[in-house]
């Protein structure tokens, strides 16, 4: 029986560990620090309402085997929903992925000016690839539309100027190349438009696959485990020391799963790593979240799922209301919009008291035309500390420096958007932990540098 260790209940970690628990020669073992699966991809139940930890979608383009899967395990839970968002420009709400009407609404004057900069970005330029996410932006888009949102927007959520931003974030998180898609975009022609979401909330598919691993023989799952040190001799992990409720354990690893934040592995290295890698591990950076909720005294504020925000003078980067992914999840006489505040985990934002919560953003609410303050039956909020990784202009040095010399462990596997410090959506997390769970059942390492080229590939869709 060949043993793994899970590091981490999220997706990543739940997809890989569904998967070796179909081989009846795999045991699994997973950790997670948290007292419930999920990760950020868990719901959770706030007095009758079900909630998400901010927006969540199932994108369409799903590996078809890990559909197939959620199919098997959801049901008729799983629906096709269509995309209904908005975005605030110039002090005024336009439809969301970009369409015919969002142009009609921007005016000629705004279009010709966009347009004229994608063009002038058509024009020679030099042959030096771009260092900053400002730079390829605007090298791709055209300066006018990087100034009308690509930039204000990253500089909200990432709380750096573009110009301090890795041009991989572009890469990465920004799926227009050009012109041509564009005007796919500007004709309802480019994909997105529709996406999976469970009827019972996002947390349903965490959910289902730990209830399909609760039953399964081999394998077993320990919440409120904090993992202590991960010994390791030369080219191999042996075991791994963590506390359960406050109980101290031992796991010996024939393979280790590592889907926690990337530089708690290096952190917790028993002995520990060289110094120069514990250097690099700790210049990777995340940005935290607040994710504060508002329940309204009202049926509906509107049709759209989620609005978003570049505008600077706006505290949060993105509102969602509930109600819009799935009708079920909150009584039909009230709503509950969720409000992304994205923050470095050493701000006083990570740490403000809901009531400070509420005074700062319930005037940006009614300026906006979400919600007024009589309206408000309650704020409450959700912190994460490590949520998203930071491209800066360091970051790529530091994680080649990393990663190079954790792949000399031929028993490790990095996997998900934090255990390869990688930005992806919700079903590339799934889909890398099927593909870790293969090559460990198969026995052969030597398909797992594809497998990470392959994920090299993701670009995020919001």
């Amino acid at each position: 029986m060949t043993r793994t260790v899970v590091v981490g209940g999220g997706p990543a970690g739940l997809a890989a560990a569904y998967r070796l628990a179909q081989h009846a020669d795999q045991s699994v073992l997973l950790l997670e620090r948290a007292p419930v699966l999920g990760g950020l991809a868990a719901g959770f139940r706030h007095g009758d309402a079900t909630l998400d930890f901010g927006p969540h979608r199932l994108h369409a383009g799903t590996d078809p085997e890990v559909l197939a899967d959620l199919r098997r395990l959801l049901g008729d839970e799983l629906e096709l929903r269509p995309r209904r968002g908005q975005i605030r420009l110039a002090g005024r709400f336009l439809p969301y992925p970009v369409g015919p009407t969002t142009l009609l609404m921007l005016g000629p004057r705004q279009v010709v000016q966009l347009g004229v900069g994608v063009l002038a970005a058509r024009l020679p330029r030099p042959a030096a690839a771009p260092v900053s996410y400002e730079a390829a932006l605007q090298a791709r888009l055209g300066a006018p539309l990087y100034r009308l949102f690509y930039g204000p927007y990253a500089e909200k959520v990432w709380g750096l100027p573009g110009s301090q931003i890795a041009a991989d974030q572009a890469e990465r998180r920004v799926n227009q190349r050009g012109l041509a898609d564009l005007l796919r975009l500007a004709l309802g022609r480019s994909s997105g438009r529709h996406y999976f979401y469970p009827r019972g909330g996002f947390g349903r598919i965490p959910a289902a696959y730990a209830q399909a691993l609760a039953s399964a023989p081999a394998a077993r799952l320990a919440c409120s485990a904090l993992v202590e040190t991960v010994e390791w001799q030369p080219g191999r992990v042996r075991a791994l020391r963590y506390a359960q409720d406050g109980n101290p354990a031992r796991a010996g690893a024939d393979h280790l799963i590592w889907t926690a934040p990337l530089p708690e592995l290096v952190r917790r290295l028993d002995p520990p790593a060289p110094p120069d890698i514990q250097q690099a591990a700790a210049s990777l950076r995340h940005r935290a979240v607040v994710l504060c909720y508002v329940a309204l005294a009202l049926p509906r504020v509107g049709q759209a799922d989620t609005y978003y925000f570049p505008e600077r003078r706006f505290p949060f980067n993105r509102v969602t209301e509930q109600k819009n992914f799935s009708p079920a999840m909150v009584p039909p006489e009230r709503t509950v919009l969720c409000l992304d505040l994205a923050c470095d985990p050493d701000d006083a934002r990570f740490t403000a008291s809901d009531e400070e919560l509420r005074d700062l953003v319930l005037p940006a609410l009614e300026e906006a035309g979400l919600a007024r303050p009589r309206q408000v039956i309650e704020v409450f909020s959700r912190r994460f500390r490590q949520a998203y990784p930071v491209y800066d202009l360091r970051y790529r040095a530091a994680l080649a420096h990393v990663q190079d010399w954790l792949a000399g462990f031929q028993n490790l596997w990095l996997v998900g958007r934090q255990g390869l410090f990688l930005h992806n959506n919700t079903h590339h997390s799934l889909l890398m932990g099927y593909r870790a769970a293969d090559a460990i059942a198969s026995g052969d390492r030597g398909q797992w540098p594809a497998a990470l080229a392959h994920f090299a590939t993701f670009r995020v869709a919001d």
